[in-house]
């Protein structure tokens, strides 16, 4: 546990009046737990951190996991995976779209195929997988990389008794709003009338914090936002075959 965790851990204490050494009302590891549990909230809203992956796609298979970590998927986009240089690759932006939409708009899409993908399907309740559309027809001789840049949970902490050793991995400015979820809910622990409104006033304040940094992250992905429109030719039918109808639904990237 390093110093900026102690640091809000015993800010917590001051307004908790919890300042005995010797039988303190809340243990350190419970306040830690609740310190971990305000990154993860935060991190669960609001793209606080940003990791990206790398995908090699086979072709037939039709789902791909991502990282255990994983809360949204923000951006693809796909190149070749043809062995040759990546200075010489065309990098194309993917438009990630849901199941629902591609479902009213093409039913029959489970049935499509092509030489590349056109979209990648997400669940938005459950965003650890992804289906590229449409799938790689068998007789594509080469495979698809696909890069994502994807909304991440935290590490969970560790503190002194626990052989975890992971810190805080949001930016410094956010430790008032930390610092009052850990307050909030550890007043509710006491749950007596008077805990309870101590604890409405600085849950209100971190939900105060969390709306500017929620302003501030669509500020800064406003740029990057990937429209659900999606423009492909496809292919029906028997994938090893391109001699059924194409179909372009008239979407657009």
């Amino acid at each position: 546990m390093a110093e900026r965790e102690l640091q809000i851990i015993e800010e917590a204490r001051i307004t908790l009046n919890d300042k005995s050494t010797t039988s303190p009302r809340w243990s350190t590891e419970r306040l830690m737990q609740l310190l971990s549990n305000a990154q993860d909230d935060m991190c669960l809203k609001i793209p606080m951190i940003v990791k990206s992956a790398s995908i090699v796609t086979i072709s037939g298979q039709e789902e791909y996991s991502l990282p255990k970590n994983c809360v949204k998927l923000l951006r693809a986009t796909c190149t070749i995976n043809d062995g040759s240089l990546p200075e010489t690759k065309t990098v194309d932006v993917v438009p990630i779209v849901s199941y629902d939409t591609i479902e009213r708009d093409n039913p029959t899409w489970e049935s499509d195929y092509s030489s590349d993908f056109s979209a990648i399907l997400v669940n938005a309740l459950s965003q650890q997988q992804i289906r590229p559309y449409p799938l790689l027809a068998r007789d594509v001789e080469y495979s698809k990389l696909i890069n994502i840049r994807y909304q991440a949970l935290p590490p969970k902490l560790g503190w002194e008794d626990d052989d975890s050793i992971e810190e805080l991995s949001i930016n410094e400015m956010w430790d008032y709003a930390l610092t009052q979820y850990v307050i909030g809910m550890a007043f509710v622990d006491y749950g007596d009338d008077g805990s309870l409104g101590r604890s409405k006033v600085a849950l209100g304040l971190y939900g105060a914090e969390a709306t500017k940094a929620l302003q501030l992250s669509k500020k800064s992905f406003a740029k990057r936002t990937v429209t659900t429109n999606y423009r492909a030719k496809v292919f029906r039918g028997n994938r090893q075959s391109r001699d059924c109808r194409t179909n372009n639904r008239g979407y657009r990237s």
